[in-house]
């Protein structure tokens, strides 16, 4: 919703439309040009609102006055001269909590039908870099920045998520008619400069490139489809596929997925001559002194091509160095005998085909000797037992997920855990690449104080570390860990802790995905004599389906010096 008042001709604009479309006729068809400049004129400003209404009230244009040419507005529509229209996703960027899960923008074809001289529409909320933490948080809650619709090159946007986030991209053919694309053009004119709040939930930038869409097609009322509390990109995403938009998908694979998929074709040797050579510390034909097969030496400077483009991105190597050592890297690569390699990367399952972001479960279980049914929710996201189909691997992000349990002996209904924030990535490091894995959490659980008292501690932690691959599906890592927790049942009524987590992710078969993790947290300000909180947990999901999974979960923990044995068995249905 446009908040801005430059945006309504009449000062009751906003709430009230009649008095709204009789400002807009009385401005929009005065096309004398008195004390204003053209580029400010009512019919300059909102062209999309001109055509709709000559339009629509079947007005016959030639009784008026033809208005004066609009430069500024003229020379916009000379320049993005393309016939269509795409929407592209960049994948879930964990490391960053704006753009976590996800981001959409559209892309204005060029006539040139070359896709990297295409423009880019974006919106974003501009924040302020003074902000803290906390500041941030609460200002996109709340609706505390602006958010602005931006035109730039397409180029910069692979290069920015692409190239330098190393954010897979998708890329959704529209199939909007010229003549729509124009209609999503003039719309777009009509908001240069023009603010509207910015939610993180829903009002947020995949939500507001909806409504250029709906300008250009009215009928696939795309808004009205996320008319919810909270908006994920993907879920937009989904909505257009829905409304039956979409022609095609291309994958655009981020630099760091072509460098890692290379480097697991070639062995230790030539990997390690590879980086050398994208270092400068060895001549491009150092590949061709090496005893390796064609295809390798060819796989060689691949990924030392790969390497040199990629410390350009990062900034990691002046623009005059890339050029040189880029060049000498191509001219020996074109020396091999190797032509296109056909272990080619292979195009993942495009997200749109992942579980939906939204789920709820029921099932059943024990802790200790009492038995129990438990029903929970989470409205976004993911974890590591849903299956991988369509997500970042590796990433873990849940908003507000939480459960209740039943103990049917007891006849006792109490809260077990709510999530408020968990974030987990796991990305394993190599020679190239050394992604930190981390971990933050704030929740609200039920812990055992002794064998007959359990009681709700509200805590959050956080640990950093890194991970290896194991190979294929199985990734290992260690962090070290923080945690606050609080409880009257403390002595004194909290206690801070620090120690350790080890864990595996893996997915053994397509569906079938494995988490194994062992904790442990020693109290070293606060309570501290009641000994460590260990925790060994093996949880399972296995795939029935894109909306239904069966989940398996046992885990062993000690609290207090009180041991617990748990076991559970759930039903999850995705929606949304």
């Amino acid at each position: 919703m446009i908040d801005d008042p430059k945006f309504f001709m009449s000062p009751q604009g906003k709430k009230n439309p009649e008095a709204e479309l009789n400002a807009t006729l009385s401005g929009l068809f005065d096309v004398s040009t008195d004390n204003v400049s053209l580029d400010n004129a009512a019919f300059c400003r909102f062209p999309a609102r001109y055509a709709w209404l000559g339009r629509e009230l079947d007005i016959d244009l030639s009784r008026i006055p033809s208005p004066p040419p609009c430069p500024v507005q003229d020379n916009i529509l000379r320049t993005i001269d393309g016939p269509a229209v795409s929407m592209v996703f960049a994948s879930g960027y964990v490391n960053s909590p704006a753009s976590m899960f996800g981001h959409t923008f559209l892309r204005i074809d060029s006539a040139l039908g070359e896709p990297l001289l295409a423009f880019a529409v974006n919106y974003a909320g501009f924040t302020d870099p003074e902000d803290s933490g906390v500041t941030f948080t609460f200002k996109g809650l709340l609706g505390g920045y602006d958010g602005y619709y931006s035109l730039l090159p397409y180029y910069d946007k692979v290069r920015e998520y692409s190239n330098i986030d190393q954010r897979d991209m998708w890329e959704y053919s529209l199939n909007l008619k010229p003549e729509e694309v124009r209609r999503m053009i003039l719309h777009l004119l009509e908001m240069r400069g023009i603010a509207s709040d910015y939610f993180f939930f829903d009002e947020n930038c995949s939500y507001n490139v909806l409504f250029l869409l709906d300008a250009a097609r009215p009928e696939a009322r795309l808004t009205e489809r996320m008319d919810r509390v909270w908006v994920i990109p993907m879920d937009t995403v989904r909505a257009t596929l829905d409304a039956g938009l979409v022609d095609n998908v291309v994958w655009r694979p981020s630099r760091s997925t072509q460098i890692r998929h290379v480097y697991s074709l070639l062995p230790g040797q030539e990997r390690g001559l590879a980086i050398k050579i994208a270092d400068g510390d060895v001549p491009a034909d150092a590949a061709f002194s090496e005893s390796a097969t064609d295809k390798n030496k060819a796989r060689t400077l691949d990924l030392a091509a790969l390497l040199v483009q990629y410390k350009s991105a990062k900034k990691g190597m002046e623009h005059e160095e890339f050029q040189r050592r880029f060049h000498s890297i191509l001219f020996a690569r074109a020396k091999t005998r190797f032509g296109e390699d056909p272990d080619k990367l292979l195009q993942p399952s495009s997200p749109e085909n992942g579980h939906p972001s939204a789920s709820v479960h029921l099932g059943g279980g024990w802790r200790g000797n009492d038995g129990f049914v438990e029903l929970g929710i989470r409205p976004a996201y993911h974890d590591y037992t849903d299956s991988w189909k369509g997500y970042t691997p590796g990433a873990m992000i849940e908003f507000f997920s939480g459960d209740l349990r039943w103990y049917p002996e007891k006849e006792r209904l109490r809260l077990n855990r709510l999530d408020f924030v968990r974030i987990q990535s796991v990305d394993p490091v190599d020679q190239i690449l050394r992604p930190m894995s981390w971990k933050v959490r704030v929740a609200l659980d039920t812990r055992d104080f002794t064998r007959d008292r359990q009681s709700e501690v509200v805590n959050s932690g956080t640990g950093v570390g890194y991970a290896v691959s194991l190979g294929g599906n199985v990734s290992a890592y260690a962090m070290a860990e923080a945690e606050a927790a609080v409880n009257s049942n403390y002595n004194p009524a909290y206690r801070i802790g620090a120690g350790a987590s080890v864990g595996l992710t893996a997915q053994p078969l397509s569906g079938w995905q494995v988490w194994l993790e062992g904790r442990g947290i020693w109290g070293v300000v606060g309570e501290t004599g009641k000994g460590p909180d260990l925790l060994l947990a093996l949880r399972q999901g296995l795939a029935l389906s894109r909306d239904w999974a069966l989940k398996a979960d046992i885990s062993l923990e000690r609290t207090r010096g009180v041991d617990r044995v748990e076991g559970i068995l759930t039903v999850r249905r995705y929606f949304w």
